[in-house]
């Protein structure tokens, strides 16, 4: 036990660099960057939807889920995107693989905790357009990395059968890096302005989880978190400088940020409700609905053609397994996941509704007794073209592990 906690806790370390690349997407140039799921492979075969727990199965959305787990349980996940991206223009190509989250989940007789590390935003894009003032052609580049990690420490209880509550406590930690360089021709050195921030704040996360079991093999699952408004410290710096064609700094000076040196930046609150029925370790369908309120605040950047608006997202999906003891026959013992996705994002850009739509499927494929290797595709499109936009259409991979163990048993024989 004590090689599996060590080797745990240097991959969470070693690991945090990685999570950081964890978009490439020109829509990631605004607030803190696009947000990241949090959710689980399993969950995110399933459309994001987050309601169903059981004794091998848990949501990284709600920690009450814990509190429904019997086994200790490691869980990592990655993710592999590959997106075209398309304007009135042109059309380009990118693709990025992120670590998504890693944990370790431990139920013991009176409560269930865990901890772990998953990115929260992303930031990664690089914008070129071209324009023409005073009979001089401009040469705009935009280009930014970075982004938000969260390490997190989750406790569940279950006061009542079939009722589980529980808590989540975050620090949110990263950086956001922006560069604008102007390109001016018959001008020898171009324009660069590079801003940095440097960003932390603690949040918390309350959540509930309700099992009903009815005519005896079927069952009702309710699931509701509420995460409040909380605050993103910065701390920022800004530097002007001129640039030959080759990236050489000819000349640097730094930008007195006054105020701006150090800001205080909003979090939006965030509530989600669950609600699935299904046949016990035979199938289930739920839906998820989650809501986000007035969007982001950040000083620093302050954009005309940009609104943050209230965000929201419907999940609905489920899962079959033919046979979850079959002995004859393993793919009856396979769990084949499916669902669907509707996502406001809660950008608006020059009066556009920005927007994100998932098709979802996956599978649980069997490892041991209670281990799975989760496998999950998702075929979606974010954005517009519609007022000089980018529409993204784009196919995510997120391939995951859940590898239960028995701890804390008094053996019986030596």
């Amino acid at each position: 036990m004590r090689n599996n906690f060590l080797a745990f806790a240097v991959a969470v370390i070693t690991t945090s660099g990685f999570s950081q690349n964890a978009s490439l997407s020109p829509y990631s140039y605004f607030g803190f960057g696009q947000s990241v799921s949090n959710r689980t492979a399993e969950n995110n075969a399933m459309g994001g939807m987050s309601v169903y727990a059981d004794s091998t199965q848990f949501s990284l959305e709600n920690p009450a889920t814990l509190g429904k787990l019997n086994f200790v349980q490691y869980n990592f996940g990655a993710a592999y995107k590959a997106a075209t991206l398309m304007s009135d223009q042109s059309t380009d190509d990118n693709k990025n693989a992120s670590l998504r989250y890693l944990s370790l989940s431990v139920p013991t007789k009176y409560l269930a905790f865990g901890f772990g590390l998953k990115p929260k935003t992303g930031i990664g894009y690089r914008l070129r357009t071209v324009e023409e003032i005073n009979a001089a052609e401009n040469i705009i580049l935009h280009q930014g990395s970075g982004g938000l990690n969260s390490t997190f420490l989750s406790l569940a209880a279950n006061p009542i059968k079939g009722l589980s509550l529980g808590a989540s406590m975050y620090y949110n930690f990263g950086y956001n890096e922006k560069t604008f360089t102007r390109t001016v021709s018959g001008v020898e050195l171009n324009t660069q302005v590079f801003t940095r921030a440097e960003l932390s704040g603690i949040q918390y996360t309350l959540g509930a989880h309700y099992i009903e079991t009815i005519l005896s093999d079927y069952q009702i699952q309710l699931s509701a978190t509420i995460t409040p408004n909380a605050s993103l410290e910065s701390i920022n710096s800004r530097q002007i400088a001129t640039v030959s064609s080759n990236g050489t700094i000819a000349t640097s000076e730094d930008i007195d940020l006054g105020n701006l040196a150090q800001s205080s930046n909003s979090l939006p609150a965030e509530t989600r409700l669950g609600v699935g029925f299904g046949k016990k370790q035979n199938w289930f369908v739920g839906a998820t609905y989650t809501s986000a309120n007035q969007g982001i605040t950040n000083p620093l950047e302050v954009n005309p053609d940009v609104v943050y608006t209230a965000a929201s997202r419907w999940s609905f999906g489920g899962f079959y397994v033919p046979q979850y003891n079959s002995f004859s026959s393993y793919l009856k013992r396979v769990v084949y996941r499916g669902g669907i996705r509707f996502e406001d994002t809660g950008i608006n850009l020059k009066n556009q509704n920005i927007k994100d739509f998932g098709i979802t499927f996956g599978l649980g494929l069997p490892i041991g007794n209670f281990s799975k290797a989760n496998i999950g595709v998702e075929l979606g499109k974010l954005g517009t073209k519609n007022a000089g936009l980018i529409e993204e259409k784009y196919t995510a991979i997120t391939i995951g592990f859940s590898l239960s163990d028995i701890w804390f048993i008094k053996r019986k024989y030596d």
